[in-house]
């Protein structure tokens, strides 16, 4: 082999190796956002009802202006929501199995009920999970707040801001019914 064969060579494993470490760190940008998502089983949009004050915002992602308040026994509309992840979780691969080495971070985004989470990895989500969950140990779980677009009774839209507090799962403070078929 010639030095402009060996050169080339040279330069195709420097590269491979930097694009393959490069995919490997790439992840969505903060917040990430994933839109028409019911964070939790048996999730529902349709009417519901307050059983705590809910304050509804001006604009989705900005809690800075109050724009009406629903108060405990209102009903009102839920029409979709999305899911902001304002910090991800992360899952660190603890055995190579598949495309996944030992030691990859995986990032754990939105809750989607009966314990699965969307996961991505190597710059775009993941279909089938559960091999990760059973290679891997979650080591941060994510942080993420679930905005909802509601009409009140008096026609009145806004977005109503709730913030997961769960480590395991959807659970918020605020209380309203009608978001569970379930229950």
């Amino acid at each position: 082999m010639n030095s402009k064969g060996i050169v080339m060579f040279v330069t195709a494993i420097i590269l491979f190796v930097t694009s393959t470490s490069h995919a490997q760190s790439v992840r969505p940008k903060l917040p990430f956002i994933q839109h028409d998502i019911c964070p939790f089983e048996c999730c529902q949009s349709g009417k519901w009802t307050a059983h705590s004050v809910l304050k509804a915002f001006n604009k989705e992602g900005d809690d800075s202006t109050v724009s009406f308040t629903i108060r405990p026994g209102e009903t009102f509309t839920a029409i979709g929501g999305n899911v902001h992840i304002l910090k991800f979780g992360i899952i660190v691969i603890n055995k190579s199995f598949g495309k996944f080495k030992k030691g990859d971070q995986v990032y754990v985004l939105s809750y989607r009920g009966e314990g699965e989470y969307d996961l991505w990895f190597n710059g775009k989500e993941l279909n089938k999970t559960e091999e990760v969950w059973s290679n891997g140990t979650l080591q941060q779980s994510p942080e993420f707040v679930w905005w909802v677009s509601i009409i009140d009774k008096d026609g009145r839209q806004g977005w109503l801001r709730f913030k997961n507090i769960s480590d395991s799962g959807f659970q918020t403070e605020d209380k309203v019914d009608g978001s569970d078929s379930c229950s």
